[in-house]
């Protein structure tokens, strides 16, 4: 593919991406930083579990509840306190507010709905229940969220770095696929921390897991996905090349696919 030609699919993202995040902010608050978030467990957050997450995640947050047997991707296990949607670095706790995001939007292309139809408060009194599933929250503080610094905007230029990224210097197509759907071949070998299997994310749908905007892009390649194969790049690549890396990747999205599942 061209480079004028991918840069003119990143344009179009773009677009589609702040359309939809417009949308967002339309219906949900982007943060937690307005919501009082309780720090300890109360009946509220008890009900709201029991409720609307323990059917899948188990009633002590171990990934085991009674639908979870059909589900793949399995439900997370909060008893190891491995988030994969963070804005901390590799290994660290996530923040309130990462969980409190991924609460409300969910994960597209899983079983993971976003839960918008619960009121904010519903939402943040679930939190301390979940961290009481793992004693990492215990000893251990969430470190600071990496700091995004100046976007850099999409060109040629980048998007050839990127592709040099992605094709040589990580050799993302191994699991991802040479056209990024997911399907290089090493993608059936590969399993989280759980043992359970796990599929590369096929890029073309669009539907990113942790959020589509090319920050949300940038922050997974930096600090990667706790407790899964997908490695934080934040020592292999400068802060450059994680937005070449970024900006190749989206524009791998087929806007014929983006209303496929993967």
């Amino acid at each position: 593919m061209k480079p004028k030609v991918l840069l003119g699919k990143v344009g179009l993202w773009g677009a589609t991406a702040l359309s939809g995040a417009a949308i967002m902010l339309g219906a949900v608050p982007v943060t937690a930083f307005a919501v009082d978030i309780p720090t300890e467990i109360t009946e509220e957050g008890k009900k709201v579990y029991k409720n609307y997450c323990s059917a899948c995640h188990g009633e002590e947050g171990a990934g085991d509840g009674p639908l979870a047997r059909s589900m793949l991707p399995k439900p997370r296990n909060f008893t190891r306190g491995a988030y994969k949607f963070r804005s901390t670095p590799s290994g660290s706790l996530p923040t309130d507010e990462d969980i409190f995001r991924t609460i409300t939007y969910g994960v597209p292309n899983s079983t993971m709905i976003p839960w918008d139809i619960l009121s904010d408060e519903q939402r943040a009194s679930v939190i301390p229940v979940l961290k009481s599933f793992s004693e990492a929250f215990e000893y251990r503080e969430p470190e600071p969220s990496v700091d995004v610094g100046l976007q850099i905007r999409p060109t040629e230029r980048t998007l050839l770095e990127g592709k040099r990224i992605y094709e040589e210097k990580l050799e993302c197509w191994k699991c991802h696929g040479v056209e990024g759907r997911g399907d290089g071949p090493s993608a059936a070998e590969q399993e989280d921390d759980f043992g359970f299997p796990i599929k590369p994310f096929d890029f073309t749908t669009g539907k990113f897991k942790g959020g589509s905007s090319p920050v949300d892009v940038y922050l997974r390649f930096t600090t990667g996905l706790n407790g899964t194969p997908m490695p934080s790049f934040a020592k292999e690549l400068t802060d450059e090349e994680r937005w070449y890396l970024t900006h190749y990747v989206l524009s791998l999205v087929k806007p014929e696919d983006c209303g496929r599942e993967q």
